[in-house]
């Protein structure tokens, strides 16, 4: 909350430092009650929290001119910007400025659409919530400011606190975010509110406060979202957002917020799309081998040096291919998803293949390619992978992937029976092919990268993929899939210019992001973007004119042989020929899914009533997460994320809240009818091997 006065005259220089000497003499007759609050204060955050206290113990701030004006407030001139950070009254100013601030909303947005002809009983169930939506939705009036009562709000800077104050004055806040990068002002906070009145709010059950202090804008996203994991996804969409002054630091943690928030609100998954993974992945097992870590020490150094393509199928890949081919003998390809057929039909054959949509679909494009092709490629997948994938590959091996029911039960029941290999989740390899291939990349060790037709977007809606993918045929799109409809962002260009993404692109494009900040902390490598789509942030843009590739002649076959010895082995043995129902648990699935559907009922009134019952509920499935029914928590999570959502959403959308949540209700139901279908699902467990249908067979020019 900067003050905004600046002082133009040598008058108003000399009128100012006669005032901040006044301010540092009151500050002075003042030093033992502010000293006490101080300390009061810190012994405060030193029983609940430690770390805080801790931090501040022996702090020594840099920005030394604080002073108290006459209101008896403390002020602080700021050195970097030449002004007070706040004007002569700062309380009034805080009360002013929250005024205006719950009059206009500053919140975080995500609108859910009906999906049609889906066959999976989450969207079944979803669809039915939408449809009370709009019906329960008749007749009531938008709400414009502020509710009295907020599920979730980010404060943006928290400066002495006087706008926190005020702001917890007039409205209540169930999860509370605070973010503060400069300590300094963290510290004179101690001096200047009582924070008992905060931290007893907090100190209830349903409610929670976070502070985030002295960290940068990425790591502040990176934590909130850990954060965001255990209060519920499901606030995320629904969150308010308070900017409590300007400050290169402050705009730089809203920029990366915004440009992450797709982690936040995608990837949620269902409960069909978990059940189809325990079935096809118990199905996979025996088939295939699964990647384990036990270290890259013996790795030979021209293996990990040896520059990898990752190839996708975007209009890129035309610009570039002919530049693969001369590099080819030196290069390790790796080739993602639909682009295998692209490949076939230039005359290349990748080293790597790899896929990780789970559906059918997935596996019917090899049915154009024929097998002594596939058999020169090393096929790699995850756990929820159809089982036909691995049929079409001589070798083939498996990662598991994170958040997966399968993944839980793979890990568990090897543990279980004293199995104490490292088995490798592969973080960030969602939602796209490209995701997976940089996993595995991170996980081999590879130190040169080269992205090329990963565009993640596209400069044309008629041009979305390879010109000789599947997606067209002569020189026409195929049929098999449209983006002229499709809703798509604006995102900076790799080399200038604007592309043009759908949800899913951008998505794959933050995830890219987030592994790349890890695997750029490696000393030694490096990676760089050829694809003429978007900016990959983190990676360096690099036109195909100015690629050099100098590295010797590889030896392929013997590549492909070192990784497959050093990262994956036989699937444990325990979970061969395994029923999914025997491994499932529905008893206890059942005692969670009865707990779910209890507790609305005519003595829920409020916001803030459904908000705590959604939690309760969340936590309910949240702390399986620890427990050996982990998979029970991968299985639930996601389809209630969608409905606590959906439900939050509907109360907040509208002024009358008593009406907004009698008719609520109607959305509850609907999550409770699918929670009472789901354990007949689970019963049947080993059937959810997806059958597919005959679009892609019909319309993909592979």
């Amino acid at each position: 909350m900067q003050n905004e006065d600046q002082f133009t005259s040598l008058e108003q220089a000399e009128a100012f430092a006669n005032m901040f000497q006044r301010g540092a003499e009151r500050l002075r007759e003042n030093d033992q009650a502010l000293t006490d609050r101080y300390l009061k204060n810190m012994t405060l955050f030193a029983e609940v929290m430690p770390h805080i206290f801790e931090s501040f113990q022996q702090y020594q701030p840099t920005k030394r001119h604080i002073y108290m004006e006459e209101s008896g407030e403390l002020n602080l001139y700021r050195d970097d910007v030449g002004v007070p950070l706040f004007s002569t009254t700062p309380r009034v100013q805080a009360e002013q400025k929250v005024a205006r601030e719950l009059k206009r909303p500053n919140k975080t947005l995500l609108n859910l659409e009906r999906t049609e002809n889906h066959p999976s009983r989450h969207v079944h169930y979803s669809n039915k919530m939408l449809d009370q939506i709009a019906l329960q939705s008749e007749g009531l009036e938008s709400q414009s400011a502020w509710p009295e009562f907020v599920g979730s709000t980010i404060l943006f800077g928290v400066e002495f606190g006087y706008q926190l104050e005020c702001l917890l004055a007039q409205r209540s806040i169930k999860h509370l975010y605070l973010y503060e990068e400069d300590l300094d002002l963290f510290y004179y906070s101690l001096f200047a509110i009582d924070w008992h009145n905060i931290l007893d709010t907090y100190n209830r059950d349903g409610r929670t406060i976070h502070f985030f202090l002295g960290v940068s804008p990425e790591e502040f996203t990176e934590k909130y979202l850990r954060q965001l994991e255990e209060n519920g996804y499901f606030m995320a969409p629904e969150t308010y957002l308070y900017v409590s002054y300007t400050s290169p630091e402050n705009d730089q943690a809203i920029t990366y917020f915004k440009k992450q928030y797709a982690r936040q609100v995608m990837g949620w998954g269902f409960f069909d799309d978990a059940l189809i993974g325990i079935a096809q992945g118990l199905r996979s097992l025996p088939k295939t081998k699964v990647a384990h870590f036990q270290g890259r020490e013996n790795l030979p150094k021209w293996l990990i040096n040896t520059p990898v393509f990752i190839l996708g199928n975007g209009p890129s890949l035309d610009q570039g291919i002919e530049l693969v081919k001369d590099v080819r003998d030196q290069v390790l390809v790796v080739c993602c998803g639909s682009t295998i057929n692209t490949l076939k039909k230039l005359g290349v054959t990748p080293d790597i293949h790899v896929d990780i949509e789970r559906l059918k679909q997935t596996v019917d494009k090899f049915l154009f390619l024929d097998q002594d092709y596939l058999d020169k490629i090393w096929g790699l997948s995850v756990d929820v992978m159809h089982p036909g994938l691995f049929d079409c590959f001589k070798r083939s091996g498996m990662g598991l992937k994170p958040g997966e029911a399968i993944t839980s039960l793979i890990l568990n029941q090897a543990r279980t029976h004293g199995d104490d290999k490292e088995y490798v989740q592969l973080n960030y390899c969602n939602p796209v092919v490209a995701n997976l291939a940089l996993s595995y990349v991170h996980l081999f060790g590879f130190n040169n990268v080269y992205f090329l037709g990963v565009d993640n977007g596209f400069k044309d809606k008629t041009s979305h993929h390879s010109v000789h993918s599947g997606y067209y045929k002569d020189g026409k799109e195929s049929g098999f899939q449209t983006f002229e409809e499709a809703k798509l962002v604006e995102r900076e260009g790799n080399f200038g210019g604007t592309i043009y993404a759908t949800g899913m692109m951008d998505t794959s494009r933050v995830q890219l992001e987030s592994l790349i900040r890890q695997l750029n902390q490696r000393r030694n490598f490096a990676s760089f973007n050829l694809s003429d789509g978007a900016k990959i942030e983190g990676v360096t843009p690099l036109s195909l004119d100015d690629l050099l590739i100098m590295d010797p002649q590889v030896d392929h076959a013997k590549a492909i042989d070192i990784l497959e010895a050093t990262f994956f082995t036989e699937p444990p043995e325990c979970l061969l020929n395994q029923s999914a129902e025997a491994l499932i648990s529905v008893e206890d699935f059942c005692k969670v899914s009865q707990q779910l559907q209890q507790g609305w009922d005519d003595t829920i009134t409020t916001r803030e009533q459904v908000c705590d019952l959604l939690w309760s509920h969340h936590r309910n499935i949240y702390f399986l997460k620890g427990s050996v029914h982990r998979h029970i928590y991968d299985l639930l999570i996601g389809s209630f994320t969608y409905s606590a959502f959906l439900i939050v959403q509907f109360i907040f959308k509208y002024e009358d809240e008593e009406e907004a949540v009698k008719r609520a209700r109607h959305l509850f139901e609907p999550w409770c009818e699918f929670l009472q279908e789901m354990p007949s699902m689970l019963q049947q467990a080993s059937e959810y091997v997806d059958q597919g249908n005959d679009h892609l067979i019909t319309y993909y020019n592979g």
